[in-house]
């Protein structure tokens, strides 16, 4: 028979509180690990609806829109009826070999990623342009919004879009812009714009011009 002396059953109700003790403590921590990652997923929903809204709240006015003709050389040719998926190719295959803005990286931007542009021109000093790229519904396009620090003020938006002209079938690219609160002068501003996009044109007819040509 075993000895059920008084320091036995002393150390028996100790270990039997014990494990009741971590009965109690094991689910509470649970619950407590859980209820935190509940509390930290409404705090980053609660974010992210206040940056929509904010986003939302921002009042646009169209500066610009304008359109024009992807060819390797204004003189020789009035348009060239390639493909908008041409455009879109080379493109992916080197982002900044045709897109003339300062800051623009090599490898096509993925969704949402923000790229340090910096606008400048003879006409007026750099600005800071900073943007984030986004797909858009065009199939053959997208569209930056200005980050905080754009000259254009947070919130703006242009958009791109390489189609072929109805009548001709000629390569064209649309690009069409809203602005928030701009720091320069609008004027100034659409001449920067007309011109970037315009050298845009140029670059990208030349790079096509040259899968086409064996001369190249």
């Amino acid at each position: 028979m075993l000895n059920r002396s008084p320091l036995f059953r002393r150390l028996s109700n100790l270990a039997v509180a014990g494990a009741a003790m971590l009965a109690v403590l094991a689910p509470a921590g649970a619950a407590s690990a859980s209820s935190n990652a509940a509390v930290a997923k409404k705090t980053q929903a609660a974010v992210a609806e206040q940056d929509t809204t904010a986003t939302a709240a921002v009042k646009l006015r169209k500066l610009y829109d304008v359109s024009f003709y992807v060819k390797p050389n204004n003189a020789r040719f009035i348009g060239k009826p390639w493909k908008p998926s041409e455009a879109i190719r080379e493109l992916k295959k080197c982002f900044n070999c045709t897109f003339p803005v300062k800051g623009a990286p090599k490898k096509y931007p993925a969704e949402n990623q923000r790229i340090n542009l910096k606008a400048c021109a003879t006409f007026f000093v750099c600005k800071n342009a900073p943007v984030r790229y986004h797909k858009g519904k065009d199939k053959y396009g997208w569209y930056f919004t200005a980050e905080k620090g754009h000259f254009d003020g947070a919130g703006s938006k242009v958009y791109f879009n390489f189609i072929n002209e109805k009548k001709t079938g000629y390569l064209k690219i649309h690009v069409w812009a809203y602005v928030a609160k701009p720091t320069v002068n609008d004027s100034l501003n659409k001449r920067f714009a007309t011109s970037k996009w315009q050298e845009f044109a140029h670059k990208m007819g030349v790079k096509i011009n040259c899968n086409h040509d064996p001369r190249c």
